[in-house]
């Protein structure tokens, strides 16, 4: 399959199809990116509260920047 059938494939899909297939092309430029996972782990181990963020305060955040969780 060419690229340009990929993107027409792509730009065909629903809405919600776009969304999960956007996700999982950043997540296989991110698994291999040692900067971006150096940094997730930091923040991962991170036991400090004050750098804490709520499911709530995070989905309502989410939900602002054009995310599905409200």
């Amino acid at each position: 399959m060419s690229m340009a059938e990929l993107m027409r494939t792509g730009a065909s899909l629903p809405e919600e199809q776009q969304s999960e297939l956007a996700a999982f092309l950043l997540h296989l430029r991110l698994r291999n990116d040692p900067v971006w996972r150096s940094g997730m782990t930091k923040r991962i181990d991170d036991t400090d509260a004050a750098n804490r963020v709520s499911l709530e305060d995070w989905k309502k955040e989410l939900a602002e920047r054009g995310g599905t969780p409200a």
